[in-house]
């Protein structure tokens, strides 16, 4: 099993981004770049993950399917920032502005 820092190195030497790994795996590239730098510890899973990730992105790469699917996902993700803008921009729209309210102060006698 490979160190955080040699599969750092295997990435590098790749070329490879923390989100193009991550594109072909089930670990995010948080988690990736965590491992990288030793603040979270290597295991199985996280290992065969992060290097499933780079291999898979290599043989994208490969066939000629990488630069597609990069740009497929930067489709989606645009298209998701621009529904979550008019949605935000049709809410405070609809949104009015709450009247003031004044509490009457309720102070009980106490002087008995």
């Amino acid at each position: 099993m490979l160190s955080g820092v040699d599969l750092k190195e295997y990435r590098l030497f790749r070329n490879l981004s923390l989100r193009d790994v991550a594109r072909y795996c089930d670990v995010s590239h948080e988690l990736i770049g965590k491992v990288e730098n030793g603040e979270v510890g290597v295991t199985q899973y996280n290992h065969d993950q992060i290097v499933k990730g780079i291999n898979g992105a290599v043989q994208a790469i490969t066939d000629g399917t990488f630069d597609a699917l990069k740009e497929a996902e930067s489709q989606k993700i645009k298209e998701e920032r621009e529904k979550l803008k008019a949605k935000k921009e049709t809410s405070s729209k609809n949104t009015t502005a709450k009247k003031p309210t004044t509490r009457k102060s309720t102070k009980t006698d106490t002087s008995k």
